[in-house]
């Protein structure tokens, strides 16, 4: 099977699961808001968003985990495929250990942490942080068994996995909410939830691909060891860095603006799904390159990047647009009248952060699967503290909405740190023009902003339609049109052509 069908079968399958996601994403906050007070949905909206930062000390292993298990794998070594789960695993025990003291410390200092929360909350918030938090610490060390599937680009039982996972797991959080549960019993859904699923990674691994992945503890080895935290160390920045980009918002939210969480947290939720859909359609990119990486030279690589950018933007704008544009109506479906008024803002200011932040999400992907990303790793940890230094400055002066700002100003940051100084030092590795990567894969598919720019003139805030009809129509049918015309190149649309007429075709 070729690389790119290997790549897009990843995609499809992400796709697939992200689906499932966003619609229970869509079906839950409706419920949760009109089912808690705000002050105890803010409260569930930080149990997840603290409980989460476990997650981070992964160390970079799972994305370590897949390339260098796609890369033996492709040479037969299941040996050296062994000792990268193994040693992985024995790994992420250690860190499961430092996140279980690390939620323990800040289960105790809830008070302090959430100073503005109700006095009543404070009992409620601890045990859901302690219960969820340390769920997700035992299931941290068996998430490697599913990066081996994600090395041997094996996306079916992921997938699966994953679909069951959230299918379960939302249907018990809907009975808990139908039967009036508050956020302690909403928590246990979750822990439970979380044991199962790294349960089901285990008999997974063991059922499907035990066979050309080996997992023992005797094949734990130093050297195995030193490879991957060497390799991880630089991811380690990425994800700290990441952690200061935006894992802390909701924390700083939640620590100078309490009475804003869960709004802000709303249109996070809403901002995500974008997010989401961008790395399932793009993640595959790494054990794709990984294992293709010996047969292409560094202006194939560089080429490549600047294709998937402009694929990545063209996607950010028609799917970020709708957000920005209409923030307040989709908002207002969504969660009702009350959430959207407070939410819309956040919304558009973190949607258009997001996206341009993204920009550089196809080139970094590219550089973790070289193994380059100490090179990179500059651009993290600028932007990290931009973002924090403004978020903090501005949230004491205009509230949660300086948070958001923090977000959007560090993602320009970003983009100009990969431009200006991250390009130069993996150019021997990834050959990119910046001339062609700002023009063909940057500008030429943000032409669809255009419209949208356009259309200010005629848009009206807090109200049903943001424009009337005729203008909003103008406005969606000029969008497309420029991203068609430009957003892809002539040989890429005569390629789309051929697969909606196989697809016609076929449904014939």
């Amino acid at each position: 099977m070729s690389h790119l069908r290997r790549a897009l079968q990843g995609s499809a399958s992400n796709l697939a699961r992200i689906g499932l996601s966003v619609l229970v994403a869509l079906v839950l906050p409706p419920l949760l808001v009109h089912r808690m007070a705000p002050a105890e949905f803010s409260g569930w909206v930080l149990i997840l968003q603290t409980t989460a930062y476990v997650n981070l000390l992964d160390l970079g292993l799972q994305t370590a985990i897949g390339k260098f298990v796609a890369q033996y794998d492709a040479t037969g070594d299941r040996v050296a495929s062994g000792r990268v789960l193994s040693t992985s695993f024995a790994i992420l025990c250690a860190s499961a250990f430092a996140g279980a003291m690390a939620i323990a410390l800040v289960t105790w200092r809830v008070p302090q942490l959430f100073n503005q929360m109700p006095e009543a909350l404070v009992g409620d918030l601890r045990e859901g942080i302690l219960v969820v938090g340390l769920s997700v610490v035992l299931a941290l060390p068996f998430s490697a068994f599913l990066a081996a599937f994600t090395g041997l680009q094996k996306y079916g039982f992921p997938t699966s996995l994953a679909l069951g996972s959230k299918l379960l797991s939302s249907a018990a959080l809907v009975g808990v909410l139908l039967t009036q549960g508050g956020l302690v019993q909403l928590a246990w859904v979750m822990a439970i939830s979380n044991i199962a699923t790294a349960v089901g990674q285990f008999l997974g691994w063991r059922r499907l691909i035990s066979k050309r992945v080996a997992f023992s503890l005797r094949l734990v080895t130093r050297q195995a060891a030193v490879s991957l935290v060497k390799y991880g160390s630089s991811l380690s920045i990425w994800t700290v860095s990441t952690l200061f980009v935006s894992g802390l918002d909701m924390v700083i939210v939640g620590h100078y603006d309490y009475k804003d969480t869960g709004y802000y947290g709303v249109a996070t939720a809403a901002t995500n799904f974008m997010l989401l859909v961008i790395a399932g359609l793009f993640g595959p990119l790494v054990p794709a390159v990984s294992s293709m990486q010996s047969n292409r030279t560094s202006d194939q690589l560089g080429e490549m990047v600047i294709r998937v950018t402009r694929y990545c933007a063209l996607f950010l704008c028609l799917a970020g647009l709708p957000l920005i544009v209409g923030a307040y109506p989709i908002l207002r479906l969504w969660v009702g009248v009350g959430y959207a008024t407070r939410s819309a803002l956040f919304l558009q200011v973190l949607v258009l952060g997001s996206a341009i932040r993204q920009l550089g999400h196809p080139y970094s992907l590219v550089v973790v699967a070289t193994g380059k990303q100490h090179l990179a790793a500059l651009a993290g940890i600028v932007e990290a503290a931009v973002n924090v230094c403004v978020s903090i400055y501005l949230v004491q002066r205009i509230g949660a909405t300086g948070v958001a700002v923090g977000t959007l100003v560090g993602a320009f940051v970003s983009v100009g740190m990969h431009l200006t100084i991250s390009m130069k030092f993996t150019s021997a590795t990834i050959s990119i023009s910046r001339r062609d990567f700002a023009l063909e894969g940057l500008l030429r598919p943000l032409l669809c902003v255009v419209p949208s720019m356009l259309l200010i003139t005629k848009w009206t805030k807090s109200t049903t339609l943001p424009a009337s009809p005729f203008w909003l129509t103008a406005w969606a049918v000029s969008t497309l049109a420029i991203a068609w015309l430009f957003g892809l190149t002539t040989q890429e649309k005569r390629s789309f052509g051929q697969v909606l007429c196989r697809f016609k075709y076929q449904a014939t």
